[in-house]
């Protein structure tokens, strides 16, 4: 169960950078990629969840980064 939620988080990161311009999308992927593949091999339950609650909390953050990005471009305009 705990795999299937990393892949969606995952996941949801991979979505969420879209948005963004490449290199900097090249740099979250790459980051993303690293975090992930650093803790693959993680079997303790807890520091999983703990993880996994860090990296909504980071994604969160991002998002909320990119929206408030986004809103102060079309206040520019």
């Amino acid at each position: 169960m705990l795999k299937v939620e990393a892949r969606r988080l995952y996941r949801d990161v991979l979505r969420s950078i879209k948005r963004l311009d490449n290199d900097t999308a090249a740099g979250v992927r790459e980051a993303a990629r690293t975090q992930f593949a650093d803790h693959a091999n993680e079997t303790d339950v807890e520091r999983i969840r703990i993880l996994l609650v860090d990296g909504q909390h980071s994604l969160k953050q991002m998002k909320a980064l990119i929206s408030g990005s986004n809103a102060s471009l079309r206040r520019r305009r």
